[in-house]
């Protein structure tokens, strides 16, 4: 109950911040316009007409709307891979009890590794944001470059360091032998995945940041239904992550790769500073 108080009074608190900024920059569309108009009446006198309108068009409201369309694509993007995740558990769940118990232990062990390395895919997101806005093609070069060089650097020391622990994560979580035997295995499918994993999430958030949020979201869709397709074939946890897994953010990477391309391609254009919210 503490942990879910925290987390909805944090999550109130980022609105509230969110808010302020919108409001500060003026981001939000005005209120509605009230005029008062005179008509004449039969008595020849003069009675006043209060006429509410709306307001012209404000860059405000494109501002809105860019973001409602961002967060339904975003909506989508994070409603498939749960979708996904729930799903791998499921056919874990159906192979037996040691299969999902190695399952959880690997996602949990996953988890931690793949949210210090999402560390590096926000600050991705908030850099290309600030240069797609300016419309500047030779900082969103040098910036997609570095930051390619560092997912790969921070998912081979993460390889690394999931490799180096192979041995020591399954006695650390439970003395059954056969759920050890099922994270021995797979164990080293984990630490391979740490260079896709990271890729990943640094070229979605490259391209999230590059206002991709559609593509992103088509794609990763098509990408969990190949996933799960995959996964449905499996008869191990380790073909789950191994094979289905795997699928997922293969086609995750694929598809942040065109977006951030396309988005690529579009910098530099006149028209497209003209048009940027």
């Amino acid at each position: 109950a503490g942990a879910a108080a925290a987390t909805a009074l944090s999550q109130f608190g980022a609105a509230s911040v969110y808010l302020w900024k919108l409001m500060t920059n003026q981001m939000l569309p005005p209120p509605p316009i009230r005029k008062q108009r005179q008509q004449p009446n039969d008595a020849t006198a003069a009675t006043t007409t209060t006429i509410t309108s709306s307001p012209e068009p404000a860059p405000a409201m494109s501002v809105i709307r860019t973001i409602l369309k961002a967060n339904l694509a975003m909506f989508a993007k994070q409603g498939s891979l749960l979708f996904g995740w729930a799903f791998a558990s499921r056919r874990a769940t159906h192979l037996g009890s040691a299969h999902v118990a190695a399952h959880q232990v690997g996602l949990s062990v996953w988890l931690v590794f793949a949210l210090i390395m999402d560390g590096a895919a926000v600050s991705a997101q908030v850099l290309m944001g600030r240069s797609h806005a300016q419309n500047d093609r030779p900082a969103a070069t040098s910036l997609i470059r570095y930051m390619l060089k560092f997912a790969v650097i921070q998912g081979i020391v993460s390889m690394l360091v999931l490799d180096g622990v192979d041995l020591v994560v399954p006695t650390l979580f439970t003395a059954d032998v056969e759920i050890q035997k099922h994270l021995h295995q797979l164990m080293p499918c984990l630490a391979l995945q740490q260079i896709l994993v990271s890729l990943t999430l640094v070229v979605e958030s490259l391209a999230a940041g590059g206002n991709q949020f559609q593509l992103l979201a088509a794609g990763t869709t098509i990408a969990t239904v190949a996933s799960i397709w995959q996964i449905s074939l499996q008869t191990t946890v380790e073909g789950i992550w191994g094979v289905g897994i795997t699928t997922l953010f293969a086609g995750r990477l694929l598809t942040a790769f065109c977006a951030t391309w396309r988005m690529y391609r579009k910098m530099g254009r006149p028209e497209m500073g003209k048009s940027s919210p």
